[in-house]
């Protein structure tokens, strides 16, 4: 079993890069689509209503996952979607460390799509670690 991490910016491009990882390894894998968000500013943005990705895992975003598990369901046993509240190299090791993550795929020509005001671009973080893709 490979747990693979994938940034995702909530878009299409993010379940492309999902599924031409999972057909190009052909083998069992957990599918961690990946944002960072950098640490709150204030009181007020800790006592919000709704964490910052709640308007982007919308039923779009929950269908493809539910469709890339239907369509490889011999090779990803499980498709999920986590964050990182954080703005540093450690933070991030820490994050990749507890996840047990075997793999990160960020192919030379990602392009990072900040979606919300607390948006990081994951790239420089991803290529300061020893299993990158």
């Amino acid at each position: 079993m490979v747990n693979i991490l994938i940034p995702t910016d909530f878009s299409q491009a993010s379940f492309r890069l999902a599924e031409q990882t999972v057909k190009t390894l052909d083998k069992e894998v957990n599918i961690i689509l990946f944002h960072i968000y950098d640490m709150p500013n204030g009181i007020s943005d800790l006592i919000r209503k709704d964490p910052p990705y709640a308007q982007m895992m919308n039923d779009s975003f929950r269908q493809n996952c539910k469709y890339l598990k239907y369509k490889y369901p011999d090779l990803i046993k499980k498709i999920c979607f986590k964050y990182l509240t954080g703005n540093t190299q450690a933070v991030f090791n820490n994050f990749t460390e507890a996840n047990e993550i075997d793999m990160i795929v960020c192919p030379d020509n990602y392009v990072f799509t900040k979606n919300h005001k607390t948006s990081i671009n994951p790239v420089p973080f991803f290529k300061k670690v020893k299993y990158r893709c």
